[in-house]
C-alpha cells in the first residue's frame, strides 16, 4: 500500500513579515507590514482591542524611514482611535485579515511607555491624468517645492493652499500643491515625478504617470488607420482627464480655438450701453467677421439704460434686426463674436435669449478664463453674471422694456418676470465672446440689489435683497419669505453619542428659530449610553425611530419620508455641527422657490477647509465636491462662495427637501446607492423631474466627513464603493460627460475649477437640461 503524505506549498509557507507598531499621544495608531519575500504584496489589517476586531484599515501608505527601499515604502498605515476606547482597554494590537499573524508588538495600553512614534503620512503626491499633479505636505508654513520629472527640474511648486487630511479625531489641515508637468512631457512615455525642497532635501513622495498629445483618442486619430481603437482612446480619456493650469489660458487658446461658426445672412442690432469705454467697444465691432450688424451707443453711466433711446434706435436704425446684442461699454468683442451669436440663434431659432464665456485682464496683463455654466437663475439673482454681454430676440425685448429698466441686470432679468426660473430657452455660449472691462463693483453691486428686487416684485415674490461682500463681480443676497410649513430634520445615527450630542445640541438654536422638529433614526445603536441618551430625547421634544439591519443610508431616511408627515425634510448627518442659528432659515429661503428641489449648505471640516462646495459631475468620469482646496472664506472661483448658485447635486450630509418631491421622484435608492451617491441619484432624478438644485454658501456648517462610519477607500468598502460608482456611471454617464452646471473648457481631473481641459469638452451651444438617464436594472 502506497502511502500519501502532504508537502508543503507555496500558499502555506507563511509570509516572512518585517512589521511595526506605534501608538501615537493623539490616539493615532500606525505602522508598516511588508514581506520581505515579495516586498511589492499589500495587506489589510485587523486592530485589535482586548482581543476583538473594532477596525480594519490597509497598509499602502507612503512610510518615509522605508523611502530607500522602493518595493517596501508603501505599506504603512494609520487609524485613528477614540480616547474613550482606549481607556477602556487594556491591549491594543493588529493582525493580517484572515491569516491571523501579528503586525509589530501589541501595546500595553495600562504602560507609560505605550505612546512612542507617530508613522501617519507626512506628505503625499498624486497623478489626476495627463500631466496634473496634486498633493500636501504637513507644515505650517507656505512651501516652494521643485517638481523633478525624471531627474530633471521642471517647474516650482508652490505649497501655499491648505487642504484636510487624516481620518476622524487626527483630521488636520496640511499644505496642498497643485502643478502642471511641462507639455513636452505628453509624448505617450512612462516618466516619474517626484519633489524636493528649496535646498535640496527630497520629499518622500513619487508618482509615475504617462500622457498624451491632446489625449489618446487625439493621437490615435492623428496616427490614423486605427479607427476601430479610437472607442478605447476615448474611454482613456474619459477615465484619465488631463488638464493645463489657468496660468497658460493663452496658449491653451491657439491650441484649443473655438470651431469656426457657419456663415448667417441673420442682422443684428448692436445696443452699447453706457458711455466710458464705448470706444473700446466700437473698435472691436468694426473687426467683426459677421458683416450684417447695426450698432448704436446709448450714452449714461455704466451699466445704466436708458429704455426710451433704446426704444428708438429699434424703431429706427435697427428697424429690420429681429435679435439684438446688448454689451456693457468697454466690452471687448472678439473678432467672430457676432458670427457665433448669430449661428447660434439660427441653430436655436426658440431661444429668446443667450449670452457666453467671458475673458479677464488682470492689470499685470494676463489674460483670465471667465467660464460659465449653462443658464443658472439663481446665480443671475445674485451675481448678474451673464447681463454684462448678452443677446435677445427682438420681441421678448420688446415687451421686456414695457417695465421700464434702467440698468443692465434689470434689462436682462426683466425677460423672466413673467417666464419664470426654469427658463429652458436661453442658450450658453461656451468660450469667450469679449473681455470684460474693470467696474466697480460696490456700485455694480447696488444696481444689482435694485434689479434683482423689482424683478422678484414683478414675479410677486416676496424677498429682501441687500448688496454683499465684492470680489470679481458685483454680489447681493436674496432673502425669500419663508411660507408656514412643517420641518423636520432628520439624523441617522448607530453609536457614536459624542457625534450625535453635540449635533443635535448645535442645532437646537436654528431648530427652535425655525418651528422645526428633529427625528433621530436609530440603527441598531448596542451603546448603553447612546440608548439611554435616545430614550432620554423624549424629554427635549425630540422624536426617535429605530431601524433595524445593516446600515443603509438611503433606506434610513427612505424609512423617515414614509413615517413623517412634515411638508419639509432636512436630511442630515450626526457628524454635523451648526456654528450660527441662521442655516436652516437660509435653506428654506431658498425652497422657497416652487421649482427649486433640493437645497445644500457650504461644508468645512473643524480646521475650516471647505468639505463640500456643491457637487461637480464628470470629474474622473465621477461625481466630486467642489472647493475642497480653499478655506471657508475664500470667494471661490468667479465668487461662487460668495452667492447662491445652482449644482447638478449636493450633499445629503445637509440637504433640505420638499417631502412630497422626495416621495415623487421615490425618495432614494436603496436598492442601487445604499451609501454613496444615493445624494447624488437623488437630486438628479429631482433635475430630470424639472427641479432646479440649489447651493447656498450663506448656510455654513462643520462636517466632521465620515466621522461617524469610516471612510469609504477603507480596504473592506472599496468593493462596494466601487460597484455603487458603476452604477452611477451606467444610468447618469451622459449627465458624467457633460455637468450643464459647469463649463467645458475646465479640468475634468482632481479638484473642479482647479484648471483648463486639455482636450476641453464639447463646446456648442447649450441650455441647461440633459438627456434622460438610463434603466440599470437590479443585478447589473
Amino acid at each position: 500500500m502506497s502511502r500519501l503524505s502532504r508537502q508543503p506549498s507555496e500558499r502555506t509557507i507563511r509570509p516572512k513579515l518585517v512589521s511595526r507598531l506605534e501608538l501615537a499621544r493623539d490616539g493615532t495608531l500606525s505602522g508598516f507590514v511588508y514581506d520581505a519575500q515579495e516586498p511589492e504584496r499589500r495587506y489589510s489589517i485587523e486592530i485589535l482591542l482586548d482581543g476583538l476586531v473594532f477596525s480594519t484599515t490597509y497598509a499602502d501608505a507612503f512610510v518615509p524611514e522605508l523611502a530607500e527601499q522602493a518595493h517596501q515604502a508603501s505599506c504603512g498605515f494609520a487609524i485613528t482611535i477614540e480616547p474613550d476606547l482606549l481607556r477602556a482597554a487594556r491591549t491594543l494590537e493588529a493582525r493580517l485579515a484572515n491569516l491571523g499573524t501579528p503586525v509589530g508588538q501589541s501595546v500595553n495600553l495600562e504602560s507609560e511607555g505605550a505612546n512612542r512614534a507617530d508613522l501617519r503620512k507626512t506628505c503625499q503626491l498624486r497623478w489626476l491624468g495627463g500631466l496634473h499633479f496634486q498633493g500636501w505636505i504637513d507644515s505650517d508654513s507656505a512651501l516652494f517645492l521643485e517638481a523633478i520629472v525624471d531627474g530633471e527640474a521642471v517647474a516650482q511648486v508652490n505649497a501655499t493652499a491648505w487642504t484636510h487630511v487624516g481620518e476622524a479625531a487626527a483630521h488636520r489641515n496640511a499644505r496642498a500643491f497643485d502643478f502642471h508637468a511641462p507639455r513636452r512631457f505628453a509624448d505617450g512615455r512612462v516618466h516619474r515625478v517626484s519633489l524636493r525642497r528649496e535646498d535640496g532635501e527630497p520629499i518622500p513622495s513619487t508618482a509615475v504617470f504617462v500622457a498624451f498629445p491632446d489625449g489618446l483618442a487625439g493621437m490615435i486619430d492623428a496616427l490614423g488607420g486605427y479607427g476601430a481603437e479610437r472607442l478605447r482612446g476615448q474611454l482613456y480619456d474619459q477615465l484619465i482627464p488631463a488638464s493645463l493650469p489657468f496660468s497658460d489660458y493663452v496658449n491653451w487658446c491657439d491650441r484649443f480655438p473655438l470651431p469656426m461658426p457657419r456663415a448667417s445672412g441673420l442682422s443684428l442690432a448692436v445696443v452699447v450701453a453706457g458711455a466710458p469705454g464705448a470706444e473700446q467697444t466700437l473698435a472691436a465691432l468694426s473687426i467683426q467677421t459677421h458683416e450684417s450688424w447695426t450698432a448704436g451707443v446709448i450714452d449714461g453711466e455704466l451699466l445704466s439704460v436708458d429704455s426710451d433711446a433704446l426704444l428708438e434706435f429699434l424703431d429706427s436704425a435697427a428697424s429690420d434686426s429681429h435679435h439684438v446684442v446688448i454689451a456693457m461699454a468697454g466690452v471687448v468683442l472678439e473678432p467672430n463674436a457676432l458670427a457665433r451669436i448669430a449661428a447660434a440663434f439660427d441653430a436655436y431659432p426658440e431661444a429668446i435669449a443667450l449670452y457666453g464665456d467671458l475673458d479677464f485682464l488682470a492689470e499685470d496683463g494676463r489674460l483670465w478664463p471667465l467660464a460659465f455654466p449653462a443658464f443658472d437663475y439663481e446665480r443671475m439673482l445674485e451675481q448678474g453674471y451673464c447681463a454684462h454681454l448678452f443677446a435677445v430676440r427682438r420681441d421678448a425685448l420688446l415687451a421686456g422694456l414695457e417695465t421700464r429698466p434702467d440698468n443692465l441686470y434689470r434689462l436682462f432679468n426683466c425677460l423672466l418676470d413673467h417666464a419664470g426660473p426654469r427658463e429652458d430657452n436661453i442658450l450658453h455660449l461656451p468660450g469667450a465672446l469679449a473681455t470684460l472691462p474693470n467696474l466697480d463693483r460696490t456700485y455694480a453691486s447696488r444696481l444689482l440689489a435694485a434689479a434683482s428686487q423689482m424683478h422678484l416684485d414683478a414675479r410677486a415674490v416676496s424677498a429682501d435683497v441687500t448688496p454683499q461682500q465684492v470680489n470679481l463681480f458685483p454680489a447681493v443676497r436674496i432673502g425669500r419669505a419663508i411660507p408656514h410649513q412643517r420641518v423636520t430634520v432628520v439624523i441617522p445615527t448607530r453609536d457614536g453619542l459624542p457625534l450625535l450630542r453635540t449635533c443635535i445640541d448645535s442645532i437646537a438654536p436654528a431648530v427652535e428659530f425655525c418651528r422645526a422638529d428633529i427625528l433621530v433614526v436609530d440603527n441598531d445603536s448596542v451603546d448603553p449610553k447612546t440608548i439611554a441618551y435616545l430614550a432620554g430625547l423624549a424629554r427635549r421634544g425630540v422624536r426617535t425611530l429605530r431601524v433595524e439591519g445593516p446600515f443603509n443610508f438611503a433606506r434610513l431616511n427612505n424609512h423617515a419620508a414614509a413615517t413623517l408627515d412634515s411638508d419639509v425634510l432636512c436630511l442630515l448627518n450626526n457628524d454635523i455641527e451648526a456654528s450660527s442659528k441662521d442655516w436652516l432659515e437660509e435653506m428654506l429661503t431658498r425652497l422657497a422657490e416652487p421649482d427649486v428641489g433640493a437645497v445644500g449648505a457650504l461644508l468645512t471640516w473643524p480646521g475650516g477647509v471647505v468639505q463640500h462646495g456643491g457637487v461637480v459631475l464628470g470629474m474622473n468620469f465621477a461625481a466630486t465636491h467642489a472647493f475642497t482646496d480653499r478655506f471657508g472664506d475664500d470667494p471661490g472661483f468667479l465668487d461662487q462662495l460668495l452667492v447662491a448658485h445652482e449644482c447638478s447635486a449636493v450633499t445629503a450630509a445637509c440637504l433640505a427637501t420638499r417631502r412630497r418631491d422626495y416621495l415623487a421622484v421615490g425618495g432614494m435608492d436603496e436598492s442601487r446607492f445604499a451609501i454613496a451617491f444615493n445624494d447624488v441619484d437623488y437630486c438628479l432624478r429631482l433635475r430630470q423631474a424639472g427641479k432646479r438644485i440649489v447651493f447656498t454658501p450663506h448656510a455654513k456648517l462643520v462636517h466632521a466627513e465620515s466621522a461617524s462610519r469610516g471612510r469609504d477607500d477603507r480596504a473592506d468598502r472599496r468593493g462596494r464603493f466601487e460597484h455603487e460608482l458603476n452604477l452611477l456611471r451606467a444610468r447618469w454617464g451622459e449627465w458624467l460627460n457633460e455637468d450643464p452646471a459647469y463649463n467645458p473648457q475646465l479640468s475634468r481631473d482632481g479638484i473642479p475649477y482647479s484648471g483648463l481641459a486639455w482636450p476641453p469638452g464639447p463646446r456648442a451651444p447649450r441650455y441647461n437640461h440633459l438627456e434622460s438617464a438610463r434603466d440599470v436594472p437590479l443585478g447589473f
